[in-house]
């Protein structure tokens, strides 16, 4: 599967995204890894929706425009409406891991109009008084996302391998600054005063084995988001979407089916 680009906003700042599949449109919203070239779970979601799934500013091929972007939550979602605007489509589906669910969230508090539904995967963003929770960047150098994984041995199988070791290292340190940028040194990022105004169906997930996103938060983020649904995803850590893709595909397209059906009962 090959990236496509596009130009977007007044800057015609370039986009680098897969896109694939059919149906109505989702929005993917990657985590702190970026995207994993075209992901397992990027390939599921397209057996149900035409998926979406941009690079954000900063990662990946696009790590040359980290400066282009604010560290709130403003730059990042007229950057999203921008994409959504340059490829034509007024409302989407969206679903977020990690960074991405908060992104995600942010584009619902603030364009509501463009997200039909909301499906957030341990999202970030929110800091509780009292809950335990590891952080993300202070970890060894040499295996920097390690903690993100629920298993020992799961980055080399699922973000190294086939992969040049020294290149992927490289892309991995990139991805976790432009995480930075955003998240640290506390991944507070104001958005316990938006959530309340996202309006789309929204379903949350944290999973059994996150040290970064514990159960207490997804807990808070369904308590401020009225509505909300909360679920676990079993024996995934941090980066669920690499490590249980079929789980994680069947959250969104359930979600989506399941509230379609409510909604003409």
């Amino acid at each position: 599967m090959n990236l496509e680009t596009i130009a977007v906003g007044p800057a015609r700042r370039t986009v680098y995204y897969y896109r694939r599949g059919h149906g109505q449109p989702l929005l993917y919203l990657h985590h702190m890894l970026g995207i994993v070239g075209f992901e397992p779970l990027l390939a599921k979601l397209a057996e149900s929706f035409d998926v979406i799934a941009p690079y954000a500013p900063g990662w990946g091929p696009a790590k040359d425009q980290l400066e282009d972007i604010d560290p709130g939550a403003l730059d990042i979602t007229l950057h999203n409406v921008d994409l959504l605007n340059a490829l034509g489509v007024k409302s989407a589906h969206v679903m977020g891991i990690s960074i991405g669910a908060w992104m995600g969230a942010e584009l619902a508090a603030i364009a509501p109009q463009r997200v039909l539904s909301l499906t957030l995967v341990n999202p970030l963003g929110l800091w509780l008084d009292g809950v335990e929770c590891a952080d993300p960047f202070a970890q060894h150098p040499g295996m920097p996302s390690e903690i993100q994984f629920s298993e020992r041995g799961l980055r080399k199988s699922l973000l190294l391998e086939g992969r040049d070791k020294m290149d992927a290292h490289v892309e991995e340190l990139l991805n976790l600054r432009a995480s930075a940028k955003f998240l640290w040194p506390i991944p507070d990022t104001g958005i316990s005063r938006r959530l309340g105004r996202i309006e789309a169906p929204t379903l949350i997930a944290t999973s059994e084995k996150d040290p970064i996103v514990p159960a207490a938060h997804g807990v808070a983020w369904r308590d401020a988001i009225a509505g909300s649904r909360l679920t676990t995803i079993a024996q995934a850590g941090h980066l669920a979407g690499l490590e249980q893709p079929e789980a994680c595909a069947a959250l969104a397209s359930d979600f989506v089916r399941d509230h379609a059906m409510s909604a003409v009962a």
